[in-house]
């Protein structure tokens, strides 16, 4: 079956339909390298005041928590201070390049961050410390003034990096930009339009996980999605054994009464996206919220006298396996991809793009799992990147001859943000999200959303 462009759903490797993918949306990619983004320098600058205060009063709240005063940004003082003044300890102990301390590296105050309250201070302290010198003060630097008070940032995209497919981008990383955090779209709030313009984001949802059900026709899964019910708050159900009072509401949404926000449905969300790439029980505590099992409050706000985490591995474990027993279809899919990457040596998705893992035929069983594990992200990511690559050739054809009023500025992930006339802005989400939704057959309905909004970071996800 041809899809838009000549491009097949394949069941084998075939890399020159990868490589058709990738040279039809690369028009639009170009339209996104041209045009750039319009950035505010006055807010990056009155940003950069504000980061450093944060900052500073992180440095007030780890003397508070640890009664130390330390510099934050000082690895050697980090680390005397959590393993040698706190006596915190490493699962497995890892010592900076000179071996002359223990590491304080993301990953690894990541993996200690729910043993104390402070170590999610001073992960805070790192993130700030990263806004501020990767995309705060050299804005001035990397923007480019294209005419009188208006400068514009022109990211250096990349194609052929990832062996997914996804693009990814330099000087700066916009794709790695934090979403979630208030920092994150206060920097992101310092990409604007001009007057009459508006930012439009077009997202898939759950793109990968639908594309895990449509490889897997896991029957709950592919029912889930059919009934467009929320996956999340049904796996929290089933994990934390609520009652399932579950319904539809007015306007056709399912509610689940039942489910709390932060203390159900984020963590049965950070466990299917965990488990679909084989996370392990200790790679999932590390992206687990720091609460205290006795106020449910995060680490910075808890109010009880002591911090007792609520997350531990064991218990992040358990929740992996309730997850695997209830979508079987998944854990089928899985051992189907490792016997065929052990057999072959390789990988590749519904579009017959390959990757090589030559390290699945290992004698070393810890060198296996690694590849094993890289191996089974491909289909899902690769799948769902040529899904959004397909739908790209699509809309750069519908706006070939509408440049004055709408242009292409990023892809990012599984999002593409537009840069369009007010005016035009509902009908541009509407055709983009058409071009989302019914692009490639998949035996799930895939779903879209558009918002708008006058710069990135205002954007409502």
């Amino acid at each position: 079956m041809r899809l838009y462009g000549g491009v097949r759903l394949v069941n084998g490797p075939c890399p020159a339909n990868a490589e058709r993918i990738d040279m039809n949306a690369m028009p639009l990619i170009l339209k996104m390298a041209e045009r750039g983004l319009r950035v505010d320098l006055d807010h990056f600058s009155k940003l950069e005041t504000v980061l450093t205060s944060d900052m500073d009063q992180i440095t007030e709240d780890v003397r508070a928590l640890t009664g130390y005063y330390i510099n934050c940004g000082s690895g050697d003082q980090v680390a005397d201070l959590l393993f040698k003044k706190l006596g915190l300890k490493q699962a497995r102990p890892k010592m900076t390049s000179s071996g002359d301390r223990e590491s304080v590296e993301d990953e690894v105050l990541t993996a200690i961050q729910h043993d104390h309250p402070v170590v999610p201070k001073l992960l805070e302290y790192k993130e700030f410390e990263k806004l501020r010198g990767t995309y705060v003060r050299p804005m001035p630097r990397l923007a480019k003034r294209v005419s009188f008070g208006a400068w514009r940032m022109f990211p250096n995209f990349r194609t052929t990096r990832v062996p997914s497919g996804r693009l990814s981008c330099a000087d700066p990383n916009l794709l790695a930009m934090p979403t979630r955090t208030d920092r994150g779209k206060e920097i992101r709030k310092g990409f604007i339009t001009d007057e009459g313009w508006v930012y439009l984001s077009v997202d898939l949802s759950q793109i990968e996980m639908r594309v895990a059900a449509h490889r897997s026709q896991d029957p709950g899964l592919m029912s889930i999605y059919r009934n467009k019910e929320d996956i999340y708050s049904d796996f929290a159900t089933t994990a934390f054994k609520l009652k399932d009072e579950r319904y539809r509401d007015d306007k056709g949404k399912w509610i689940y009464p039942t489910v709390d926000s932060m203390q159900h449905r984020y963590p049965a969300k950070t466990c299917i996206l965990a488990s679909m790439y084989r996370v392990t029980g200790g790679g999932l505590l590390a992206q687990m919220p720091v609460l205290c099992d006795n106020c449910h409050l995060d680490a910075s706000k808890h109010t009880c006298s002591k911090f007792i985490p609520m997350w531990t591995e064991n218990k992040c474990t358990d929740l992996i396996n309730s997850f695997y027993l209830k979508y079987i279809g998944l854990t089928k899919m899985q051992r189907a991809d490792d016997i065929y990457v052990r057999r072959h040596a390789m990988i590749h998705d519904m579009w017959g793009r390959i990757l090589h893992v030559t390290a699945a035929r290992s004698v070393l069983q810890w060198v296996v799992s690694a590849a094993l594990r890289e191996a089974g992200n491909l289909p899902l990511q690769a799948g769902a990147q040529g899904i959004l690559k397909i739908a790209m050739a699509a809309i750069n054809d519908d706006i070939e001859t509408l440049e004055d009023i709408v242009h292409p500025l990023l892809q990012v992930h599984d999002e593409l943000v537009f840069e369009c006339r007010e005016d035009v802005a509902e009908e541009m989400g509407e055709l983009t999200k058409y071009r989302f939704e019914t692009c490639v057959p998949l035996t799930v309905p895939i779903k879209a959303s558009a918002v708008t909004a006058a710069d990135w970071g205002s954007l409502d996800k």
